[in-house]
C-alpha cells in the first residue's frame, strides 16, 4: 500500500468509529507490536490462554493519534482503551523491546496517557489503587535496566500499584510455557484480590 493509501485508512479508521464495542474486564492486557503475530503476541497470549475471562487488545486494531498540546486528537480511539483501563481491575502492557525501550505503538498510547491528566481527569483518578503488569520480549537475555521503569513509574504515578514483569528472550518463546502460566496466576491473584498489593 502506497503513503497516501496508508494515510487514507488510518483516517478512514480515526472517522468510522469501531462498530464492535469492547467488554469491561477485571483483567485487560494492552498489546503494542509492529507485528501481530510476534514474539511478544506469542507470550502475551501464552499468559492469556491461562485468563479466559480477560481480554487481550492489540493497538494495532485501533486509530490513536500521537498527543496534542490542544488535545485536536481527542475523538479517536484513544478514550476507549482508557475507558475500558477504568473498568478493569487489573492492566497488563504488552511491549517488545525496541533500541532498549517500549515500542513506538505502546510510546504513543503512553503519551496519551496525558490526556487523563488534563482533559480527562476522572479517568486518569479512577486507575488508583489498580495494578499494572508488563510482558516483554526482546533479543538479550535480560531486559535493558531502562526498560522497565518508564512502565512502573507510570503506575506509580496513577498510584497504581506495579506487579512486575514477564520477560522472555525471543530465542526462549517456544519454552516459556510455564513461566507464563506462573505469571498468569499471579494476575489473576491480583485482580481477585487474594494477593496482598505492594506499592
Amino acid at each position: 500500500m502506497s503513503d497516501a493509501g496508508d494515510l487514507a485508512e488510518w483516517l478512514r479508521r480515526v472517522f468510522e468509529r469501531r462498530s464492535q464495542a469492547e467488554t469491561p474486564t477485571d483483567i485487560l492486557g494492552i498489546l503494542g507490536s509492529s507485528r501481530n503475530d510476534g514474539d511478544t503476541s506469542t507470550l502475551a497470549q501464552a499468559v492469556f490462554s491461562h485468563l479466559p475471562d480477560a481480554q487481550l487488545i492489540n493497538l494495532n486494531d485501533y486509530a490513536i493519534a500521537p498527543y496534542h498540546y490542544h488535545h485536536r486528537h481527542r475523538h479517536d480511539d484513544f478514550i476507549n482503551i482508557a475507558t475500558l483501563m477504568s473498568e478493569a481491575k487489573t492492566i497488563v502492557f504488552a511491549s517488545p523491546v525496541y533500541w532498549y525501550s517500549m515500542s513506538g505503538q505502546m510510546k504513543i498510547f503512553f503519551d496519551r496517557l496525558t490526556d487523563l491528566t488534563e482533559i480527562y481527569k476522572p479517568v486518569g483518578k479512577s486507575l488508583k489503587n489498580k495494578t499494572a503488569f508488563l510482558i516483554a520480549t526482546g533479543g538479550t537475555a535480560k531486559p535493558p535496566a531502562a526498560f522497565e521503569p518508564p512502565f512502573a513509574e507510570t503506575a506509580r504515578y496513577f498510584d497504581m500499584h506495579w506487579g512486575g514483569t514477564l520477560y522472555a528472550q525471543a530465542s526462549n518463546i517456544s519454552s516459556a510455557g510455564e513461566s507464563a502460566a506462573i505469571f498468569a496466576r499471579k494476575i489473576e491473584a491480583m485482580a481477585s484480590g487474594r494477593m496482598i498489593r505492594a506499592a
